[in-house]
């Protein structure tokens, strides 16, 4: 069978085009009339915030929410093509002419496989330095100042291999020279645990050299045993808790996959990773993917019967993303409470839509 792409491709996939605009359109603005808006209507009425600013934010917003809708019309745009393809049977003038059933879902398989990289593209490129921008304009909006540098109230938990809590750092404030307000509370010690509290210190030679601050140590029966006063005290073996101090409080959805794979890897060197950080992470590949999932869900329920109703495609579509989005967010839910495994929760929904649209192919083409 010849896969090269043929007239009859071509002439399936031009027809994709204008109700994917479409349907990404109309959900986009559903979605931004019935959450976005509140949120420019709150900064206007409420923070004083000029409208130009606010609605800048709400673009801002807008590459996240296109990730999210690009599925949902390339759905859409595949149901109603190949929906009237077959009410007008020209469905069965190409099978006429000697193209096969499976040979004709070549053209959505191109079309989810385009849509699943335009949307990885936006996703990766464009939303990370979008919500930066807009959380650093928001708060300039609002509070009339530049955001500050460093970090704030700034928590590390160090974990052994067998992932026993060892040692968690608190820092008050970071400028990126200074920690100020150091809390480190260290429960390697048998039957005793160490507090040390200092006003502030420095980052010097791998090592934290901590200044003017107490070292209080409890025993098992939360009695205070010891209390030393230090003028400087250096702390070894920090290196970790450094580079996440040095990485800024960033949010997984103002990162990239890269960067985020990155942070995790600073957490994994003290076994500190989360799950939902994980699900985050393999989100970034199987969130764009839902493009190809659809599609190969949505061509074989376009082919219905010449009698068929012309607007079920609308009732398949609302069906399919109804049933994907539940899945996501119960899956992600699942994977983030560590009750299934974060890789599983992120690629559970594009597995069951998947086999659902494989299935469907599989009697369709009988």
């Amino acid at each position: 069978m010849n896969f090269g792409l043929k007239l009859v491709d071509r002439y399936i996939s031009n027809e994709f085009w204008q109700p994917l605009l479409f349907g990404v359109g109309i959900v986009t603005g559903v979605w931004f009339g019935a959450d976005q808006l509140r949120t420019v209507f709150n900064l206007v009425m409420r923070a004083g915030v000029p409208w130009n600013i606010a609605f800048t934010i709400l673009g801002l917003h807008m590459p996240q929410i296109i990730v999210l809708t690009i599925p949902i019309g390339v759905l859409l745009a595949i149901l109603l093509v190949f929906n009237r393809l077959s009410a007008e049977s020209e469905i069965i003038a190409i099978r006429t002419c000697g193209i096969s059933f499976y040979r004709i879902m070549f053209a959505p398989l191109l079309f989810g496989i385009g849509s699943s990289i335009v949307s990885f593209a936006i996703n990766e490129g464009i939303v990370p330095p979008a919500n930066r921008t807009s959380k650093k304009l928001e708060f300039v909006a609002v509070y009339k100042s530049e955001m500050p540098g460093g970090q704030g109230n700034f928590t590390y938990m160090e974990r052994a291999k067998d992932f026993t809590l060892q040692r968690i750092f608190y820092i008050g404030n970071y400028d990126g020279t200074t920690i100020l307000n150091v809390i480190v509370l260290d429960f390697t010690r048998k039957n005793s645990i160490e507090i040390i509290s200092a006003h502030d210190g420095i980052w010097h030679h791998g090592e934290w050299i901590l200044r003017r601050g107490r070292t209080y140590v409890i025993s098992g029966t939360s009695d205070v045993t010891k209390i030393l006063k230090f003028d400087s005290l250096t702390l070894p073996g920090v290196q970790n808790a450094q580079k996440l101090l040095d990485e800024g409080k960033v949010e997984p959805k103002e990162m990239n996959m890269l960067e985020l794979y990155h942070y995790i890897n600073l957490l994994k060197a003290s076994n500190s990773v989360s799950n939902d950080l994980l699900v985050h992470l393999y989100q970034k590949i199987t969130q764009p993917l839902a493009c190809l999932v659809v599609a190969l869900a949505g061509a074989p329920l376009g082919l219905l019967g010449r009698r068929s109703r012309s607007n079920i495609g609308l009732i398949y579509s609302a069906v399919i993303v109804f049933l994907y989005y539940v899945l996501q967010s119960s899956s992600g839910a699942l994977g983030e409470a560590g009750r299934i495994d974060p890789m599983l929760a992120a690629w559970m929904p594009n597995i069951v839509i998947g086999s659902l649209g494989l299935l469907i192919l599989f009697f369709k083409g009988r």
